[in-house]
Parts: structure tokens; C-alpha cells; sequence
């Protein structure tokens, strides 16, 4: 899945260089105290570089980032280096939102959708860093097998299509403390291309398979992707 495909950010670190004492030359014939004769320069503690957080709390934040975060908050928060403006496209192509993607490297970025082109309120944060998840575990990667332990018994819909490899019909009790997060599945690659017929018996629109179908097992399903959503912040486009 895309980020087109998907209808369904954080504290990073901000490098404080440390000064380099070495480079500091003391000037020919500047007086020196009698304690400083002799001694050694001592070594100035380093800046501490803040902790990125990568926290996800299912409708209220990921990591810094809460329903209240603005445009400029990002700026602040993560450097206008890492920012890059997006567009968001939601199921079918229903709805055009901006958005901000923020990179941490290689494969690892978080993107804010805005609720409008005001970029004042986020409407949700999609996760691609396997090192964001939640207090109990769950992130990108987290195999099916973990997430039936943390979350108990639900159902899949077929994979495939705009709205499809959702986890659903979470057990009552589980979902009033996910709500807000979306979690979205994807078979291995080379599973997939070992059972095809299982791709297939699991794909597309009519099918809505439980999680403890052994097909799923077969097809080493993994957490793909993350979607923290807030409430009341629901799209108002073109304002």
C-alpha cells in the first residue's frame, strides 16, 4: 500500500554540536594563573542531544505530535530540513489533503495529514519507522502471531484493494483502548509468491478472513503500516 491507498511524528533528535576545545588557541603572551601552569585543559561536558520519541498512543499522540501540533510546531520540533510538503489522497481518490513529510533516514519518515490547508490541525499521522509503536508493542513489523497476543481475536479484510489489509472487529474490550489507531497488514513477498492460491483465497473486497486462518499463518502477515488518528479532527476540505 501507498500513501494514496491509505485513508487511514515526534520528537527527533537536534544535534547540538559540542565545542571543540582542541581549536581554541590561547594567545602568545596572554597571562597565565599559577593553577593553569602546568595542568591539563579540562574537558567540558558534551551537549545532551534530545531523546526522539516514538511513542504512539493510539488518539492522542505519535510521538510529539498530538492533535494540537502545528505547521510550525513541526519546524520547531524537527528542523525545516527534514520537512517535505505533500499531498494526501484518500480512498478512491475522495478527498485531496496537504501534507508534511518528515524523514529520519533511510525507509524511516512519519507524515502529518492536515485536516486543511491551514495546516493548524493535524487530521492523522501515518507511521513508516519500525521504531515507533505503542507501550505494548506493536510497530512496523510486528508479526500476526504478536499481534493476535496483544490484541486478541478479529478479522482481516482482503488484501488488495483501498480498503483492505485492515485489522477489524477487535474484541470490545481491546478496541476502546486502540481506538484511533489504525493498523494495516501485508503478506512477506516470498511467502506470497510460495502460496499463491492463499493470496488469492484472501484477496479483494468480499472476503474478510479471522486472524487465526492458518492462510495468514502461511503468508507470514506483518504489521505494514500505522495510522494514528484524532478525534474531532475530521477533513474540512477546501477550507
Amino acid at each position: 500500500m501507498n500513501l494514496c491507498a491509505r485513508s487511514k511524528l515526534i520528537w527527533v533528535a537536534i544535534l547540538v554540536g559540542s565545542l571543540d576545545w582542541s581549536a581554541i588557541a590561547v594567545r602568545a603572551g596572554s597571562a597565565k594563573t599559577p593553577s593553569a601552569i602546568g595542568s591539563e585543559p579540562q574537558q567540558q561536558p558534551s551537549a545532551k542531544v534530545p531523546v526522539l520519541d516514538t511513542l504512539i498512543v493510539p488518539g492522542k499522540r505519535a510521538g510529539a505530535i498530538t492533535s494540537k501540533t502545528t505547521s510550525n510546531d513541526l519546524t520547531n520540533i524537527f528542523g525545516k530540513q527534514r520537512l517535505t510538503p505533500k499531498k494526501f489522497y484518500g480512498a478512491e481518490g475522495q478527498i485531496e489533503l496537504p501534507a508534511t513529510l518528515i524523514t529520519f533516514g533511510k525507509n524511516r519518515s512519519v507524515t502529518v495529514v492536515w485536516k486543511n490547508a491551514k495546516k493548524q490541525q493535524p487530521f492523522q499521522v501515518m507511521i513508516n519507522d519500525p521504531t515507533w509503536k505503542t507501550a505494548s508493542g506493536i510497530g512496523l513489523g510486528t508479526s500476526l502471531t504478536k499481534l493476535r497476543q496483544i490484541l486478541g481475536e478479529f478479522k482481516i479484510t482482503g488484501l488488495g484493494w483501498d480498503y483492505g489489509n485492515q485489522v477489524v472487529d477487535l474484541p470490545s474490550a481491546i478496541q476502546a483502548r486502540y481506538t484511533g489507531l489504525s493498523i494495516a497488514v501485508d503478506a512477506d513477498r516470498a511467502a506470497a509468491k510460495q502460496f499463491p492460491a492463499d493470496l488469492h483465497a484472501v484477496s479483494g473486497d468480499g472476503v474478510t478472513p479471522v486472524a487465526s486462518d492458518p492462510r495468514w499463518k502461511r503468508l507470514k502477515m506483518h504489521v505494514s503500516h500505522l495510522t494514528v488518528s484524532f478525534p474531532d479532527r475530521s477533513p474540512t476540505v477546501g477550507k
